[in-house]
């Protein structure tokens, strides 16, 4: 071994910086290793917001321990139950561990509703943190490390909620911040994180990638001794006596993508690192995994330009399928659900369209005057990923719709904006979909006509921010074997384990609330 730590942490994410923080806090000599040349992974491309259940805020008075059960119950794979129970209780705790031992501050949102309302224990408020704004300039140098994502701008959630439309924004205020550096968002947690473990006595490395770990027996069964990395200067080998593999997802890897995923999955904007080398230590050490099929489902525009390590990068459409004056049709120029629905929600319907079928985002002029958009901007030239027509017809015939299908469709949508009710999905209907409509609207804030000219039509892209597949885990966080007991010091934490979740979603930065708690108790137990 060139070099010898207790704790080796393999991803710089949410989910691993958590780890590692957690276990330098504790005393153990830790490092933190990430193949990219920036920090953050995926993390860092996400909005940054962390699901808390029963987290003890006044905005989430009436909130327990059971009622969160009771809702996880129906969203989760109760196969898992312990994992359950475990991210309930310790959610928190680990909340007030990250802000005790890090500039991060969660900052609650009173007004984020859970993704599934019609469930008992849902609230419509209160669970979801943002990210208080941190200052580089305050933290340690490798904070400028962090990866920024395309169209990053340092705007937090309260002020999204205030502002909400282009031409609210105080555009003056976010590029001061951005000039100051001040940093929002996932990025904004990261760097927090990052300062916290830096600070810890954590060691943080880029550009140094997992190849394998290294154990006393190599078919498995023996204790963890080390693991092999590959840089810049070729392979070598780092002993250590625990590993906590926080590496992301495989999604970012087609082949991987492409035979585990739902059929006509199209993009994925998981960083261009996350290609599954969790799976890959998993078969070297014959460890069983778990829920490969599952994923974190979004919707996803691409615009042209958007690059991250070089690779075109999708963006998720959350905020822009609520608002009125749009529907998203199949080819055929059919609705096939409420727009308006949780992203993973979103996702599942597509999934359900015919092999081959697209989705199409259709809207207006007085969409476009009101409503962002990514890559389009009220006035100028059209970016490339947007096809304009003068009428409904001529939209259709350039995006391949069925031009009567289409005009049938919004002729009916119509119908439903000027009676004030969604008959076919009730869009609006519920305080999720309220919660992304427009808020000064009079009636129904999700409903608004197609009806100005001239015409409008995005390609939506069934996408993924993450899959959920890789090593089982017990509720510390360790490796299983097949046989069901611990690979002595062997952790995965993040979407490089097999998340339990099944096919659920309970509520905003739950992906990142279930990855940084069970990092930090990875990390607690790799230090003892």
């Amino acid at each position: 071994m060139s070099e010898t730590y207790d704790v080796v942490v393999a991803g710089s994410g949410a989910a691993g910086l958590t780890a590692a923080l957690a276990a330098a806090v504790s005393g153990a000599r830790t490092l933190v290793i990430e193949s990219a040349s920036e920090i953050g992974g995926t993390s860092a491309l996400s909005g940054g917001r962390v699901w808390l259940p029963a987290n003890g805020t006044p905005e989430n008075a009436g909130d327990s321990d059971e009622l969160a059960d009771r809702y996880l119950d129906q969203v989760f794979d109760t196969r898992y139950e312990a994992m359950i129970r475990t991210f309930v209780r310790e959610a928190r705790v680990m909340g007030a561990f990250v802000e005790k031992h890090s500039p991060h501050r969660f900052v609650v949102c009173p007004n984020y509703p859970d993704y599934h309302q019609d469930y008992p224990g849902a609230t419509r408020g209160g669970r979801c943190f943002d990210v208080a704004p941190v200052d580089l300039n305050e933290l340690v140098p490798q904070a400028r490390s962090v990866r920024q994502p395309p169209g990053y701008s340092p705007i937090t959630h309260a002020e999204w909620e205030r502002w909400r439309y282009p031409a609210a924004i105080d555009h003056d205020l976010l590029a001061a911040r951005m000039a100051q550096g001040i940093r929002t968002g996932g990025l904004g947690l990261v760097a927090a994180l990052l300062d916290g473990a830096v600070r810890a006595g954590a060691t943080v490395r880029t550009g140094t990638a997992l190849t394998g770990v290294l154990t006393g027996v190599l078919a498995g069964g023996g204790a963890v001794t080390g693991v092999r990395v590959r840089t810049g200067d070729g392979e070598r080998t780092i002993g250590a006596s625990s590993v906590v593999l926080a590496t992301g997802a495989f999604d970012a890897a087609d082949e991987l993508r492409h035979r585990l995923l739902p059929a006509g999955l199209g993009v994925s904007a998981s960083a261009p690192s996350d290609t599954g080398i969790a799976l890959t230590v998993a078969d070297e050490l014959g460890l069983p995994v778990d829920n490969l099929p599952e994923g974190w489902w979004m919707p996803m525009a691409r615009p042209e330009g958007d690059l991250v390590d070089g690779v075109p990068y999708p963006r998720g459409l959350v905020r822009e399928r609520g608002v009125p004056r749009q529907i998203v049709v199949n080819r055929q120029g059919r609705r096939f659900v409420d727009e308006a629905v949780p992203y993973n929600e979103f996702g599942k319907a597509m999934h359900r369209l015919e092999p081959g079928d697209e989705a199409y985002l259709i809207f207006d002029e007085g969409f476009r005057e009101r409503y962002p958009l990514p890559g389009l901007t009220p006035d100028g030239p059209l970016p490339g990923h947007i096809v304009a027509g003068e009428d409904l017809a001529t939209l259709a015939g350039r995006i391949g719709v069925d031009p009567d299908g289409l005009a049938a469709t919004v002729e009916r949508w119509n119908g439903f904006c000027a009676e004030g009710v969604d008959h076919d999905f009730r869009r609006g209907g519920n305080a999720y979909d309220d919660y992304y409509g427009d808020p000064w609207q009079e009636g129904n804030h999700c409903l608004g006509p197609i009806d100005r000219a001239p015409y409008y039509a995005m390609r939506v892209y069934s996408g993924v921010i993450g899959s959920k597949g890789g090593p089982v885990t017990d509720t510390a966080g360790r490796a299983l074997t097949r046989e069901g007991s611990p690979l002595p010091g062997l952790y995965a934490a993040g979407n490089a384990a097999a998340f339990w979740t099944r096919d659920g979603y309970p509520g905003p930065g739950a992906t990142l609330a279930v990855g940084m708690t069970f990092g930090y108790l990875a990390g607690l137990d790799a230090a003892r």
